[in-house]
């Protein structure tokens, strides 16, 4: 038996579940701590940018403060100076506040009340009339009140804007001289004092004491709602700031990091799962494998059957354990074999193997050769074996392989059964000439009585003194013809039932005939049938038993007659004819009988099957056995006028099955 090599995942036992769910638990986990890390970056960075956030809020803060609390300081000199003497229609004090005004202060305008609160005057003059907040006289009494400067609530200006007043009380050097009221624009403020870098990352407002925004700068970016953060001035009645962060754009690299991590995460994911789906398929398959060869395995050693593989070279290759059995070497001792085969006998020829009859190609068509092995022990054996080509997986041809049969048994049971179907022809040629018995006997005393007869004329007539030679010669030849009559017809019937062996040699079809129906003239007579015979000329010699193709037209003829039996006499013909064939002749036997009916068409053939009383059943059967022999045919067909026509066709040269 060849060596078969281990798979390799057959050294390994099948894996659980469990093997395969700590790789995608690891890889869960990975991609677990990847998003984690990704998640406190994200976190970290949003907290870094609230902190940043609020430390820019509170600086923005502190310096809009500044710039109020200056602005406060420089309009408190301003009336301290000029407030008192009445020169705020001087020269050198409209000078101070246009300075004032054009600066960085954000004042729109500057208003000077007296101590009672009436205006005085407007700066610059292009101002009046002023707008003024809803809440300007608490203003000015909170002021005086306090003695220090406050500020309104925000109020809209008529240019839609909003705006903030600052009420200064003045006072001389004794007295209190009267207000100084500044006016702030929120834009302006917005635009004279947030840095160009505070304005590209934020996104700064003012707010009322509602938290309503009523001036803020340009929105330049989408928002992040998330990050804002506010903060109220002290003693500004609720004006504060609210800073939102514009949402930060995405940083390529960082974000190209994670999505090349994350995809390659999941392509090892998607890997380790198509392997563990083929890994799977492969040990289901070469589970299936094991099995289908441990089943084929144990199906090889338990069949009879005797298995045998070679290659081109004749070489064995593979044995089943029946062949091993049947010669009596073991596979080890016959693997790697070449010709001659310990098994072959030694005193017959080579056999022919199909390798030897150059059949290379792998194309020929599986054969049966008979051959004769010999068993370790010296027994002589015939098998059979059917030879086919070996095709191996990638469609070459790889050898041959070999079912071996032991037909020892077989053949003796067919030389049994044919020395059993030769008593039984020889039995039904006996049963038939006991059925003629009366007819034979009848046909063979006319010759005795007239042999009787002559005889007891010639002795009276020597008795009487009688003595003509003439007359006596003509009586002895008839006796004589009577006797060799007499000896014919026994003769004809030893031949037709003595049993022998089949012999094969040429013979004339017609000559068979005309022995059949010689053998049945009496009995024909006797029945009323006329026979018709019409023989073919130039009829091709065959090959055959001239006794059984005899025996087949006798039981025909026979049958013919037991067919008319109720036929009216002058209807009671039997036709015999013979013709010739392309490749064969032919005998035809019709008779003129009521025909065969439909529900016994189909078994008239079967053995011991008979419509006669008297009948065994196996006449037809045996006529058509022996057809067979010769390689010929035995058929029936109804004709149209009534009664049956059986044909015998036999092949030129046929020859008889041994």
């Amino acid at each position: 038996m060849p060596v078969r090599s281990t798979p390799l995942l057959a050294l390994f036992p099948r894996t659980g579940v469990w093997f395969w769910r700590l790789p995608l638990l690891a890889i869960t986990a990975l991609i677990a701590i990847i998003s984690f890390f990704v998640w406190f970056g994200l976190s970290q960075e949003h907290d870094e940018r609230r902190a940043a956030l609020v430390s820019d809020t509170l600086w923005m803060e502190q310096n809009l403060r500044y710039q109020f609390e200056s602005t406060e300081n420089q309009l408190s000199q301003i009336g301290n100076e000029f407030g008192g003497g009445g020169e705020l229609h001087s020269e050198r004090a409209q000078d101070k506040v246009r300075e004032l005004l054009q600066g960085s202060s954000g004042l729109v305008a500057i208003l000077w009340l007296n101590s009672e609160g009436v205006m005085l005057s407007t700066l610059p003059a292009s101002a009046a009339p002023v707008q003024l907040a809803d809440d300007h006289p608490i203003g000015v009494l909170r002021a005086r009140t306090l003695n220090r400067p406050t500020y309104t609530h925000s109020f809209q200006l008529p240019d839609r804007t909003y705006a903030i007043e600052l009420v200064m009380p003045i006072f001389g050097a004794n007295d209190f001289n009267g207000y100084a009221v500044g006016i702030f624009s929120l834009p302006r403020i917005i635009s004279t004092h947030v840095p160009w870098w505070f304005a590209e990352r934020y996104r700064l407002s003012f707010t009322d004491s509602a938290g309503q925004e009523i001036a803020s700068t340009t929105q330049a970016n989408p928002l992040n709602e998330t990050q804002a953060f506010g903060v109220t001035f002290d003693r500004m009645n609720g004006l504060g700031i609210r800073v939102n962060a514009y949402r930060a754009t995405t940083r390529v690299m960082p974000a190209i990091v994670v999505v090349v991590l994350v995809a390659f995460t999941l392509v090892i994911a998607w890997s380790l799962w198509m392997l563990r789906n083929r890994v799977l398929r492969l040990q289901d398959t070469e589970t299936a494998l094991r099995s289908e060869h441990a089943f084929r395995l144990a199906m090889e050693n338990s069949t009879l059957i005797g298995l045998r593989a070679r290659d081109r070279q004749g070489r064995i290759t593979y044995v089943n354990a029946a062949f091993c059995r049947m010669v009596g070497w073991s596979s080890e001792e016959l693997i790697g074999q070449r010709p001659p085969m310990p098994f072959w006998p030694a005193d017959e020829p080579e056999p022919i193997t199909p390798e030897a009859e150059g059949s290379e190609a792998g194309h020929a068509a599986p054969s049966a050769v008979e051959m004769r092995f010999q068993h370790r022990n010296g027994e002589i054996f015939d098998v059979l074996i059917y030879e086919a080509p070996l095709i191996d997986a990638d469609g070459h041809h790889a050898g041959w392989m070999g079912s071996v049969l032991d037909i020892t048994e077989r053949k003796r049971a067919e030389a049994l059964a044919r020395d059993q179907q030769e008593q039984l022809e020889a039995t039904a040629r006996l049963v038939t000439m006991g059925e003629m018995a009366s007819t034979l006997a009848h046909e063979l005393n006319q010759p005795l009585s007239a042999i009787t007869s002559y005889s007891a004329g010639c002795l009276n007539a020597l008795k009487a003194g009688r003595y003509d030679e003439k007359q006596f010669t003509d009586v002895l030849g008839k006796i004589n013809h009577q006797g060799q009559r007499a000896g014919r017809i026994i003769h004809r019937i030893y031949g037709f039932v003595r049993r022998s062996e089949s012999r094969r040699e040429r013979m004339d079809v017609n000559a068979a005939i005309l022995e059949a129906t010689g053998l049945l003239e009496t009995e024909s007579l006797r029945r009323k049938v006329r026979l018709q015979i019409e023989m073919g000329m130039d009829l091709p010699e065959i090959m055959g038993d001239r006794v059984m193709i005899e025996q087949v037209v006798v039981n025909l003829l026979r049958n013919g007659m037991d067919a008319m039996k109720h036929t009216p006499e002058t209807e009671r013909v039997l036709h015999v004819s013979s013709e010739a064939l392309a490749d064969g002749v032919r005998i035809a036997v019709r008779d003129h009988g009521a025909g065969i009916s439909p529900d016994i068409a189909d078994r008239l053939f079967d053995s011991f099957f008979t419509t006669k009383p008297e009948g065994m059943g196996m006449g037809l059967k045996i006529c058509r056995s022996i057809a067979e022999q010769h390689n010929g045919r035995l058929w029936f067909e109804a004709d149209a006028n009534g009664g049956t026509t059986f044909y015998l066709q036999l092949p030129v040269g046929a020859d008889i099955n041994a």
